[in-house]
């Protein structure tokens, strides 16, 4: 992603920003929809673009659960741990999931093969209707039991792969 780029998609938005600053988190998340996470080369167009250093935006970067600077899966499937969703079956969809995709039970991670990434989500608001999990930062569903959140993998690897990473 240059500077250009995510200065051209930044411009029609920055009338939504009272704060410039604001605009490094939507630069950053718009220059990982390429790849699905960003490089260090990513992150230094941004600089550029909105005119901070790029500490600063590495450390905007590093800061938010849904900004990748390391590569991840081509789907990321988040589950919430929140106690609402713990007393409702979280744990068992976790080690479902984790089992699943061959990933480590207590940090999670990405499949072998680079498809699917699982990770623990702190509170998705979907209280009522836990134990949920989120599909790329954006489609949130529950309740899930481990079935069917083996069934929702099983969907998501049979999709053909997304054309932008937006998460």
């Amino acid at each position: 992603m240059t500077a250009d780029q995510i200065r051209e998609y930044l411009e029609p938005r920055r009338h939504e920003f009272a704060d410039p600053r604001s605009l490094v988190l939507p630069a950053l998340k718009f220059a990982q929809t390429g790849r699905g996470y960003l490089t260090r080369e990513d992150m230094e167009a941004v600089a550029e673009a909105t005119g901070y250093s790029a500490s600063y935006v590495e450390s905007v970067a590093t800061f938010y659960d849904r900004v990748y600077t390391e590569p991840v899966g081509t789907r990321v499937v988040s589950v919430c741990v929140s106690m609402s969703c713990q007393l409702r079956g979280a744990d068992q969809v976790w080690e479902a999931l984790c089992d699943k995709e061959g990933v480590d039970h207590h940090h999670g991670g990405t499949s072998a093969d680079g498809r699917i990434t699982v990770q623990e989500a702190q509170c998705l608001g979907y209280c009522d209707r836990a134990a949920c999990i989120q599909v790329d930062a954006e489609e949130t569903q529950g309740p899930h039991t481990p079935d069917s959140a083996r069934a929702l993998v099983d969907e998501l690897r049979a999709a053909p792969d997304p054309d932008e990473y937006w998460r």
